[in-house]
């Protein structure tokens, strides 16, 4: 004892030190944390604003002006062309139906050839309406609707697959360069039908039937040109060019 009192070691001292500063550290850690916390969210905040005011902002619409209306010419070309194919079509369906009512019940299925129709001649140039685009965004879509209704769902979930096959479909339409909307109003269709297969190669024979009268239509009007290129065609022509002057 020293002055009546007890006597402290030199190494509790430094013990106490190390947990005084230990506590310190923690305690400065703890304030840098929550300070870069508020930091953090504060901004999280500021950019949801920004981006919950862009979202708002988008739906007021852009300054695109409406597009033109077409003449009373360009119409009456529309409607022969979309009758004449429709015409077509359907009685094409009407016998496939008849001839195999007893047995397989196949059909042309005829919703998603309207929607073709109406780029093929309603928005002729477009690049979804031209036959490239048309040919292979069905053959996917319907490859993969196919398939999909292979999927072993439930009764209660069998809905489940007209939404997968659009999910797949037409964001690998847009991957790969051949956007074509009738093709993801097929693959919703094909996606819960039965004799998938054989329906597949019915509506692909629609499908070459609207090309060919589109071409054949479209092109008799000085206004029109259908398709705006063969790309594979351009591609082997200039293949050949190249070796003829070889």
């Amino acid at each position: 004892k020293k002055n009546g009192g007890p006597q402290v070691s030199s190494g509790d001292d430094k013990k106490n030190g190390k947990r005084t500063s230990t506590f310190a550290k923690v305690h400065e850690l703890s304030v840098r944390v929550r300070k870069d916390f508020k930091k953090t969210a504060i901004q999280a905040k500021d950019d949801l604003e920004t981006k919950a005011n862009r979202w708002v902002s988008k739906m007021h619409g852009g300054n695109a002006g409406i597009p033109p209306s077409f003449t009373w010419t360009q119409t009456l070309w529309s409607f022969v062309g979309v009758l004449v194919t429709h015409t077509i079509l359907s009685r094409l369906n009407s016998f496939i139906m008849t001839e195999t009512a007893d047995t397989t019940k196949l059909s042309l299925v005829l919703a998603p050839l309207g929607a073709l129709t109406t780029l093929q001649y309603n928005l002729t140039p477009a690049p979804a309406s031209q036959p490239r685009n048309a040919i292979f965004a069905q053959v996917m879509a319907l490859t993969v609707a196919n398939l999909v209704s292979y999927i072993p769902f439930s009764a209660k979930n069998a809905w489940f697959r007209s939404a997968l096959a659009p999910a797949i479909v037409i964001p690998a339409m847009a991957k790969l360069g051949i956007t074509h909307p009738p093709a993801g109003a097929a693959s919703i269709v094909f996606s819960s039908m039965k004799n998938q297969w054989a329906n597949m190669g019915i509506f692909l024979c629609g499908v070459s039937i609207t090309i060919i009268n589109a071409v054949l239509i479209n092109n008799m009007s000085d206004k029109r040109q259908y398709p705006t290129s063969w790309p594979y065609l351009s591609r082997a022509k200039a293949k050949v060019g190249i070796c003829k002057d070889e």
